[in-house]
C-alpha cells in the first residue's frame, strides 16, 4: 500500500507541479463554462415562454435543460484532455531511459500500473471537484434535482478511469508489440508522446461514434456496434440512471486495461518467446468480461436516480408486462436516420428487459420492402403490434399508447364509452380550455371507443356500451332518461357521474336511490395553497385518498378539483348497494352552503351549517344487478337532509372515528357476483383540456374508466409527473453569470494553480 500511495502521489504531484496543470485547469474550466452559460441561457429562454403557456411550465426540468448537454459536454471535453494528461505515464520513461532504473526497483507491476493509473484519477477528481462551482451555481437560481447530478459524476468517474487505464495500456501495449512483432515502428511510435496522445485519441473517438453505425449496419452488427459505444453506455448516466449493463461496460473495460498494462509491463522483464505467457490473464479476463456482459444483457438491472423516477417504466406498464401470458412481437419500421428511431429502441428495450414473451424488431423503411409490402406499412414511425394473427399500428407511440395496445390484443378488450349530450355537458370537439376533446383523444388513444349519446333521441343505452359517462348536465334530465339510465345499470354497466355544484334534483334524487346525497355546496380550503398556484376553491388531494384500488396507487400524488361539491350518505346502509368513499378534501378545507360567497367573494366558515373537512366528494359503489332490474325500486327510500342514523361501513368510512383516520371498507371491491357500478365525483372540471394533464388527474380519470371497465390490470400509475423548475434570467443577470462562468471562475482557479507552481519552484534550492 505505502508503494502505491508513493507513485500516486508522486505521479500526480509531479503534474500538478508543472506548467501543464494551469493550462488544462483553466482550459477545461473556460469550456465547461461556456457549454453551461449557453445550456442556462437556452433554458431561460424556454422558461420564459413556458410561463406564458398554461401547462408547460411542468416540462421545465433543470436536470434535463442544463446538465443533461453539460455533462455531454464534459464527457466529450475528456476525450480531448485526459490523453494529454496520461500520455506521459510510460512514454516519457521510454523516452528517457528512466524505465531502465524504474525495474530495478523492488516494486510489482501491478502497483506501478496502479500507482500511475490512480495519479490520473486523482487529476480527475480536480477536474470534476472545480466543474462543481457550476452545480452551485444552479443551486443559486433553483433546485436541481442532485440524482442525475450524481448519476452523471458516477459516469464521468467511470469514463475518466477507463481513459486513464487505457493510455497506460497503449503506451506499454504498443512496446511490448514493437519488441515481440513490430519492431522499429511501434518503438519509435510510444517513445513519442504526441504520437501517443494522437493514437488513444483517434482510438477513443472510435469507440465514441461507433454507435453512430447502428442504423447503417444489419440487425447484429448495429446492436454490436450500440454494445461497444462509449456514448451510448454514458446516456443513461447523463439522464441519472444507473444501470447494470453501463457499469459493467465501464468497470470491465477498466480491469481489462488494468490487466493488459499489467501484462505489457511484466513481459519487459522476459524474453520475446515467453512474453506471451504474460497475457494469458488479460484474455482470460476478456472471455469472462463478455459472458458476464452477455449475462447482464439478458438480466438488466437499474435504479433511477431521479426525483420522480420520470425514467422508469410507469407502474402500470410494469403491471401490464408482467400480466402477460403470450408472446408479443413488435415491428417498428423507421428511416435509418429518423431522430425518433432511438427513443422507441429505447421503450422497446426497457420492456423486453421485463419480460421475455415481448420482442421487438427494427426494420429499415427503405430496405425491407417485403416487410412493408407484408405489414401494410405506408408511413414512416410506424409501430405494428403482433399476437397471433391480430395485430394494432400505431404512429409514433409513446410509452402508454405503446403498452395500451399490447393489452387491448392480449385481452381482445376495446370498451365503448358514451358520452351523454343534450343537458350543456362538456363538449367533446372542444379545443377551450373548458373543453373536453383533451378527454376524447385521451380516452381514444387508450383504446376506448368513445361515441356520443343523446338520452332524449334514444329509447335505450345502445347495447354495446360498456361505461355511460355524465359530465356536468346543466339542464335537468328528464324522468325517462333517468329510467333510460336505470335500465342500463339494470344490465350490469358502468356509470360515471361527474357532477359540478347545482346539479338538478332530478339527477339528484335519482343518485338518492344509491345513498350518495347532492349537497349542492361548495368546499373551501383554508391554507394557503401557493405551492400550487390555486384558489381556495380549489381542492387539491395529495393525501386523503381512500383505499379504493382505482386511487391508492395515487397516494402521494396530487389531484386538483375545480369548484368541487361534497357527497354523503343518506342512510346507515342501502340494500344492495356497497361502496366507500375515494376522495376526501383536508382537514384544512369546509363545505360551504351559503350561497352568496360559492362562486365569488371571500368565504368564512360558519360552525352552525357549514361542515368542516374532511368531506368526501367521491364514491365508488357496486349496485347488486337484482336491485336495479326497476328504475322505481332503485329510485326509492327515504332521503334525509342529514343523516342521524346509526353508524355503517359508508358511514364510518365518510366519518372516521376520531384519532383513526380513513377506514376503508372490508373485502376487495373486485367481486364475483353480478353486479353495476358507479362512480360519482363532485366535479367535472378537473378532466377538462386545462387541468386533464396536471399531475395525476389523468391517471385518476383512467383509472375510474378502467375499474368501470373491470380491467383490473389498467388501473395504476401511467405517466409520473414531470417536476416544473423554470428559470428566467435578465439581461443583467445573464452578463453577470456569463463573465463569471466563462473567465472568472477559470481564471481563478488557473491563477492558483500557477502561484502554487512558482512557489513550489522558486522554494526549490538552486544549485551551489
Amino acid at each position: 500500500m505505502r508503494q502505491l500511495v508513493a507513485i500516486s502521489s508522486r505521479e500526480a504531484g509531479s503534474f500538478f507541479r508543472s506548467a501543464m496543470a494551469p493550462v488544462v485547469l483553466t482550459g477545461f474550466l473556460m469550456m465547461v463554462g461556456l457549454f453551461f452559460f449557453l445550456a442556462l441561457s437556452h433554458y431561460s429562454d424556454l422558461s420564459e415562454t413556458a410561463v406564458k403557456e398554461p401547462g408547460s411550465v411542468a416540462h421545465l426540468n433543470l436536470a434535463e435543460g442544463v446538465f443533461q448537454p453539460l455533462v455531454k459536454g464534459i464527457f466529450f471535453f475528456f476525450l480531448l484532455l485526459l490523453p494529454a494528461v496520461a500520455m506521459r505515464l510510460f512514454a516519457d520513461e521510454y523516452r528517457s531511459g528512466r524505465y531502465d532504473l524504474v525495474i530495478s526497483y523492488p516494486v510489482s507491476d501491478h502497483v506501478w500500473v496502479l500507482g500511475k493509473f490512480l495519479s490520473v484519477l486523482l487529476v480527475t477528481a480536480v477536474l470534476i471537484a472545480a466543474s462543481c462551482a457550476y452545480y452551485a451555481v444552479a443551486l443559486w437560481l433553483g433546485d436541481p434535482e442532485p440524482g442525475p447530478v450524481l448519476a452523471a459524476a458516477v459516469g464521468l468517474f467511470l469514463v475518466a478511469a477507463w481513459h486513464a487505464e487505457h493510455l497506460a495500456l497503449r503506451d506499454l501495449f504498443l512496446v511490448a508489440a514493437t519488441i515481440a512483432a513490430w519492431g522499429l515502428f511501434f518503438s519509435s511510435l510510444v517513445q513519442h508522446q504526441l504520437v501517443c496522445y494522437f493514437l488513444s485519441f483517434a482510438f477513443l473517438i472510435l469507440l465514441y461514434a461507433v454507435g453512430e453505425l447502428e442504423p447503417l449496419l444489419p440487425d447484429p452488427l448495429g446492436q454490436l456496434a450500440t454494445d461497444l459505444s462509449l456514448r451510448g453506455h454514458f446516456f443513461r448516466f447523463s439522464r441519472g440512471v444507473i444501470d447494470s449493463r453501463d457499469l459493467l461496460y465501464y468497470l470491465g473495460l477498466t480491469c481489462l486495461g488494468l490487466a493488459g498494462a499489467t501484462a505489457a509491463l511484466a513481459g519487459r522483464r522476459l524474453t520475446p518467446g515467453r512474453r506471451w505467457l504474460r497475457w494469458l490473464p488479460a484474455v482470460v479476463a476478456t472471455v469472462l468480461f463478455v459472458l458476464v456482459y452477455l449475462i447482464a444483457l439478458r438480466h438488466p438491472f437499474s435504479q433511477d436516480w431521479t426525483r420522480n423516477k420520470r425514467y422508469s417504466l410507469a407502474p402500470q406498464t410494469e403491471q401490464v408486462l408482467r400480466a402477460l401470458e403470450r408472446g408479443v412481437t413488435v415491428h417498428a419500421f423507421f428511416q435509418r436516420l429518423d431522430p425518433y428511431r432511438q427513443s422507441v429502441a429505447v421503450l422497446l428495450g426497457a420492456c423486453r428487459d421485463r419480460t421475455s414473451r415481448l420482442q421487438y424488431h427494427l426494420h429499415d423503411l427503405d430496405r425491407d420492402l417485403e416487410l412493408v409490402k407484408e405489414y401494410g406499412v405506408t408511413v414512416a414511425g410506424t409501430v405494428v403490434v403482433e399476437m397471433g394473427r391480430n395485430r394494432r399500428e400505431l404512429v409514433l407511440p409513446d410509452e402508454s399508447a405503446l403498452i395500451n395496445a399490447v393489452f387491448r390484443l392480449a385481452t381482445g378488450s376495446r370498451p365503448v364509452v358514451y358520452h351523454l349530450l343534450g343537458h350543456g355537458e362538456h363538449r367533446l370537439d372542444s379545443d377551450e380550455r373548458g373543453g373536453y376533446s383533451g378527454y376524447a383523444a385521451l380516452l381514444q388513444a387508450q383504446g376506448y371507443e368513445l361515441r356520443p349519446l343523446v338520452l332524449a333521441e334514444a329509447a335505450a343505452v345502445p347495447a354495446d356500451a360498456d361505461i355511460v359517462v355524465i359530465a356536468a348536465p346543466k339542464l335537468p334530465f328528464a324522468a325517462a332518461e333517468v329510467e333510460t339510465l336505470s335500465a342500463f345499470l339494470a344490465r350490469g354497466g358502468g356509470v360515471l357521474a361527474l357532477l359540478d355544484p347545482g346539479t338538478g334534483p332530478v339527477l339528484g334524487d335519482w343518485a338518492a336511490g344509491f345513498n350518495v346525497g347532492l349537497k349542492n355546496d361548495v368546499i373551501i380550503t383554508a391554507t394557503d395553497r401557493r405551492q400550487y398556484g390555486v384558489g381556495p376553491r380549489v381542492v387539491v388531494v395529495r393525501e386523503t385518498y381512500g383505499e379504493h384500488a382505482t386511487v391508492k396507487s395515487l397516494m402521494g400524488l396530487p389531484t386538483f378539483f375545480p369548484y368541487t361539491q361534497s357527497l354523503y350518505p343518506l342512510r346507515n346502509s342501502q340494500p344492495g348497494v356497497t361502496g366507500e368513499a375515494i376522495l376526501f378534501s383536508s382537514p384544512f378545507t369546509w363545505a360551504e352552503r351559503d350561497s352568496l360567497t360559492q362562486v365569488s367573494g371571500r368565504a368564512r366558515f360558519d360552525e352552525g351549517s357549514d361542515r368542516a373537512g374532511p368531506v368526501p366528494f367521491g364514491v365508488a359503489l357496486e349496485v347488486d344487478r337484482r336491485r336495479a332490474t326497476a328504475a322505481e325500486r332503485v329510485s326509492q327510500g327515504p332521503r334525509a337532509t342529514d343523516p342521524t342514523l346509526p353508524e355503517g361501513p359508508l358511514w364510518n368510512a365518510v366519518h372516521p372515528e376520531p384519532g383513526r383516520g380513513l377506514r376503508p371498507l372490508p373485502g376487495s371491491i373486485f367481486t364475483e357476483a353480478e353486479s353495476a357500478r358507479l362512480v360519482f365525483l363532485g366535479d367535472s372540471d378537473f378532466a377538462v383540456n386545462e387541468n386533464l394533464n396536471l399531475y395525476a388527474n389523468r391517471d385518476l380519470l383512467l383509472n375510474l374508466l378502467g375499474w368501470l371497465a373491470r380491467e383490473k390490470v389498467l388501473i395504476g400509475v401511467r405517466a409520473l409527473p414531470s417536476v416544473g423548475e423554470p428559470v428566467i434570467l435578465d439581461e443583467a443577470r445573464q452578463e453577470t453569470l456569463g463573465w463569471i462562468c466563462i473567465l472568472g471562475w477559470p481564471l481563478a482557479v488557473g491563477l492558483t494553480s500557477l502561484v502554487t507552481v512558482l512557489r513550489r519552484r522558486l522554494r526549490r534550492p538552486g544549485p551551489s
